[in-house]
């Protein structure tokens, strides 16, 4: 291969997807994240922020500004990531060498070339449309790239679509000139249609003036009528017209048609039937001129020195798209509820370091959660900083209760009581900075796991959080707590425990903590105690003190594996109609309760669906599947009026499913 730049180019961006592969097998700290520069999950979350308001995924400004800086390359400099950046292109490229040296790559006969170039433009609207209705980024779940970088073992990619289009990549490859790339590749159809600018601009400018005229277009019409005339560009013509502006030209004077640049083509164009390269296929990767024995015969714009144009563009593309991404800000969700454009005033109370903002969807899940509190009007998330602005009506809330609104308590045991257990526990009280979500609780769990003495904690709301530590004072005392809090690092178990992953926190405790005082074994138990409540069947709708509560000890219920089976019990007891409430509470000893109507049904019918081997699990209101009942819960217990347990009242604070 003589255009060495090319290969350098090919094979660096491959070795950077390898660097990210490998790097946390020796730096435990690094994350993967294998979608952080993908150009076209920029521009299907592009199209989902103009649409819905909202940006796909994980998405962000530094995939927006690259999927925005392959368009502009693509209509002004030519198809570049195509031949240059892509893996798949790059591979798939490599294997059709593979291919015609085995003699067993075919070319695709012409019936069935334009009419297979169509599925990549049908893949592209597919793609963009359930992504911008979803603001889940859909090409995830069939993307081979994506599902092979991750090993499979990403939860979005979808393994009877991955595997299959791995296949066609693969097998499409060898026995086809880049299959994958002319048919399927929803990029290459996106990089089409704006290479035709007249075809894309007629249709931009239409949905524009339409929208100034009052015409109730969503952006689908959009995003529909550039993939139809990318594709009657494509199949119809064939050819790209006023754009690129550089052009591989041919001196029809010196070219002895020699054959060599046809034969270097990886599209399988055939240059030299051309004066000027205008093949819809053609990315500009300069291989037919490097293989051309005539000198200057083969140029690009008649210049045989702008041979280095593609690969200098390429990264001046990509340099100039990350400097961009600095300088854009994009909400992943922005939200405005309860009459906001009415309110005379709104403030905004701003937050970050918000590690569970992520995603949409864990957006749209805070969304739920303050939409709920009285005086909160309206919420912007920002994932790729995981950061919120909260916007609240001052006169119905203030902006401590705002803050508050975000924060969730949590308490948590570090480790199984010994035997003999500790005589007492003591409780160190301490105020800790930056520690406010359940990222920094879940590290602030595994570093106290390094200390023997260390039991449990709990936190609450506060400037700084306020922390409870119970702690053996034989084992350990306050100033180890602290400086457990203030450790540089963290270990987390990962792959099911078989390896770490070091994770730095930086968090700072207010003070140097003060033990506070101390708890039996059984106020320590009763303390880390999590509740469970379910409610179905139309609970609301019953009064109190028309129902029944079977109260029965249940030791599972303070065992945290166990809690996911709750769920299970709650859907198999809601097959009885007259039970409508499943609940765990701490009553001396961890204890399960359901309550039920004594008119429609009776106790013995609840013990009985308590004791089956057998849970009958409703996956939708008319499909159900079994599970074997974890639980060993005996008949023993005792029936009392539902109104006398003030469970609402008694759930306070603790935490629900």
């Amino acid at each position: 291969m003589k255009n060495k730049l090319r290969l350098a180019l090919q094979l660096l961006f491959l070795g950077a997807i390898g660097y990210v592969a490998v790097r946390p097998m020796f730096d435990g700290r690094f994350l993967r994240d294998f979608e952080k520069y993908c150009p076209f999950g920029g521009i299907a979350s592009l199209v989902s922020k103009l649409s819905q308001g909202t940006m796909a995924c994980t998405m962000g400004e530094v995939q927006v500004a690259l999927g925005v800086g392959l368009l502009f390359g693509a209509l002004v400099v030519g198809k570049l990531f195509c031949s240059y950046v892509c893996p798949i292109g790059s591979i798939g490229e490599w294997l059709g060498k593979l291919g015609a040296k085995f003699k067993v790559r075919m070319e695709m006969p012409g019936l069935l070339d334009r009419p297979l170039r169509a599925l990549k433009y049908v893949l592209f609207f597919l793609t963009v449309y359930f992504t911008m209705t979803s603001s889940e980024l859909f090409c995830k779940k069939f993307d081979p790239y994506f599902a092979t970088a991750n090993l499979f073992g990403n939860r979005d990619s979808v393994l009877y679509f991955a595997l299959p289009a791995l296949a066609i990549v693969v097998l499409g490859s060898i026995f086809f000139r880049l299959f994958w790339c002319r048919y399927l590749c929803p990029l290459g159809a996106v990089s089409n249609i704006f290479l035709n600018v007249i075809g894309a601009g007629t249709v931009i400018i239409a949905f524009v003036i339409a929208k100034m005229a009052g015409a109730t277009l969503g952006y689908v019409w959009l995003v529909g009528g550039l993939t139809v005339s990318g594709l009657v560009m494509e199949l119809g013509f064939m050819r790209s017209f006023f754009t690129p502006i550089p052009r591989i030209t041919r001196n029809t004077t010196t070219c002895t048609d020699c054959g060599s640049c046809d034969r270097h083509c990886p599209q399988g164009i055939a240059v030299s039937k051309f004066v000027k390269v205008t093949h819809i296929d053609c990315t500009l990767c300069a291989d037919c001129v490097y293989s051309c024995p005539g000198g200057t015969t083969l140029t690009i714009q008649k210049r045989k020195s702008l041979v280095y144009l593609p690969p200098l563009a390429v990264l001046a593309l990509v340099a100039l798209s990350l400097g961009a991404s600095t300088m854009l800000d994009f909400t992943t969700l922005s939200k405005r509820w309860d009459n906001f454009s009415e309110l005379k005033k709104v403030e905004v109370y701003k937050r970050t370091g918000l590690k569970q903002v992520k995603c949409y969807g864990s957006s749209m899940a805070l969304k739920a959660k303050l939409q709920t509190v009285e005086g909160i009007v309206g919420l912007d998330t920002y994932a790729s900083s995981h950061s919120v602005r909260i916007y609240y009506d001052p006169e119905r809330i203030s902006e401590k209760k705002v803050a508050a609104s975000l924060f969730s308590p949590t308490r948590e045991q570090v480790r199984a009581i010994p035997s003999p257990p500790p005589k007492t526990f003591s409780i160190c009280d301490v105020g800790v900075y930056k520690l406010f979500d359940a990222y920094d609780f879940l590290y602030l769990l595994h570093s106290f796991k390094k200390d023997e003495g260390i039991y449990g904690f709990e936190t609450r709301h506060g400037e700084p959080v306020r922390v409870s530590v119970f702690f053996d004072p034989e084992k350990t005392g306050a100033s180890n707590i602290i400086q457990r809090i203030e450790a540089k690092e963290v270990q987390l178990p990962v792959n099911q425990g078989k390896g770490v992953n070091t994770v730095k926190i930086n968090f700072k405790t207010e003070d140097n903590g003060k033990v506070s005082g101390q708890l039996t074994l059984a106020q320590f138990k009763q303390r880390m105690f999590k509740t469970y409540d379910c409610e179905f069947n139309r609970y609301s709708s019953h009064k109190q003190e028309k129902l029944s509560a079977f109260v029965f000890p249940m030791p599972e219920a303070a065992v945290l594996r166990f809690r996911r089976a709750f769920g299970l019990l709650s859907s198999h007891l809601s097959a009885d109609n007259g039970v409508v409430r499943f609940s765990t509470r701490f009553f001396d000893v961890p204890s399960g309760i359901v309550l039920f109507d004594p008119s429609a049904t009776d106790i013995e019918k609840v013990k009985k669906a308590l004791g089956q081997p057998k849970l009958t699990v409703f996956l939708t209101s008319d499909k159900t599947k079994e599970f074997t009942n974890p639980f060993h819960i005996e008949s023993e217990g005792k029936v009392v009026p539902a109104a006398e347990l003030n469970l609402d009242g008694a759930a306070s604070g603790d935490e629900n499913p």
